[in-house]
């Protein structure tokens, strides 16, 4: 009979989660997309009477400041406001559709 004893059984590594599509649609930045292209993006849409106050200072979407995170941000919202329909969510060919909900910390996408 073998007996095991003070033989350390090998844990199993934890795998990490890859986030599970939420059957919504958001529209996001394309991997690829720069930060001159997302920035136009911003901008665009900003102007566009979308509403962009969450990514402002104080604003739960505000962190972090990157070009990317707030384009994110106001590309989908615009995307929202046009009834999600899929060519708005083009931005010169710099953003895409995911079913990832892409909401983080306070910041809560629609």
């Amino acid at each position: 009979m073998i007996c095991n004893q003070g033989v350390p059984t090998p844990t199993p590594t934890p795998t990490p989660r890859t986030p599970a599509p939420s059957g919504k649609k958001f529209c996001v930045p394309k991997p690829g997309a720069t930060d001159a292209q997302l920035q136009a993006a911003l901008d665009w849409a900003c102007s566009q009477g979308t509403d962009c106050s969450p990514i402002q200072p104080g604003g739960p979407c505000a962190e972090p400041v990157t070009a990317r995170s707030r384009a994110a941000f106001a590309m989908n919202s615009y995307y929202k406001s046009k009834g999600q329909v899929d060519s708005a969510c083009d931005f010169s060919g710099a953003a895409q559709i995911t079913t990832v909900d892409p909401s983080y910390g306070n910041c809560h996408y629609q």
